[in-house]
């Protein structure tokens, strides 16, 4: 199946795609052993930063050989894209989905630059998920921040965007005050847009509030801190805990795999999207 009949069959089901950021070898192989040891269709995201870094075409070729490689649903999403040349490199590269940040534009240009994108998009294949309130980082939520019915309505029908992240009280990053989930807000917005809609901010939110907000219709989760935290906590341990005189990367960095594939593991029990391969 392609991605948006997995987000058709995530909706009636009722579970939750995770999407898991990478910017390092290690941090793939750790997400793709977790995907194939527990059966999971799997979203591997690269931010614009994580994709400067490793480079768009490098990222393609990776995944497409995990992808060959393992014979299984694994798909490419550039995340939080601002740059809207940056964005079309990435579709004509191959990217499977990308994600068009424009929420801190007036609805009006937010409307017509991803209208752009999903035209351009649409030549290649490719989906494009849009997004409407501004997820903040790590701070108190603001309620004009949160995402208006209205705006949210108008946006998926002038743009014709196939997934749309949400802001419901979610927040990126470390949280400093834990974020309180707007479920009402969530409810009405399932209840009036068909689109499959996506949670930025998994990490660190709360299991009971991740189970709710699947049974309330979001089909998309993205967690990538908690993957940053992994991998930083244990590559400081194992050289902290390593002889003097090991300098194999390939001896050293063992750990970080096996700690990214735990992490992702318990996201994809938690989200019940094990064994839907």
């Amino acid at each position: 199946m392609n991605l948006l009949e997995y987000f058709k069959k995530a909706q009636k089901e009722k579970w939750a795609i995770g999407q898991f950021n990478f910017s390092t070898d290690e941090q793939l192989k750790g997400i793709i052993a977790a995907a194939q040891n527990l059966k999971s269709p799997i979203i591997i995201g690269t931010s614009e930063g994580e994709s400067r870094f490793l480079g768009l075409k490098q990222a393609v070729a990776l995944v497409k050989s995990f992808r060959e490689e393992t014979d299984f649903p694994v798909f490419l999403n550039l995340d939080h894209g601002k740059n809207l040349d940056y964005i079309k490199e990435a579709i004509n590269l191959g990217y499977d989905c990308v994600h068009f940040d424009g929420s801190e534009l007036s609805l009006s240009d937010n409307i017509e630059l991803t209208k752009e994108i999903v035209k351009a998009a649409s030549k290649k294949g490719v989906l494009v998920e849009g997004e409407i309130g501004i997820i903040g980082k790590g701070t108190e939520v603001k309620e004009e921040n949160l995402t208006c019915l209205e705006d949210a309505k108008r946006f998926v029908h002038k743009t014709g965007v196939n997934s749309l992240a949400i802001s419901i009280g979610n927040v990126h990053g470390v949280y400093q005050k834990m974020p309180k989930i707007d479920f009402e807000r969530l409810k009405k917005i399932r209840t009036t847009i068909e689109t499959p809609l996506v949670l930025h901010g998994g990490s660190g939110t709360k299991e009971k509030d991740i189970k709710k907000v699947i049974k309330e219709g979001i089909v998309k989760i993205n967690i990538n801190t908690e993957l940053r935290m992994a991998w930083k906590k244990t590559l400081k341990a194992t050289i902290n805990q390593s002889k003097r005189e090991e300098i194999k990367p390939y001896k050293i960095l063992l750990p970080v795999i096996k700690a990214t594939q735990k992490v992702v593991e318990k996201k994809i029990k938690l989200f019940g999207s094990q064994n839907k391969v």
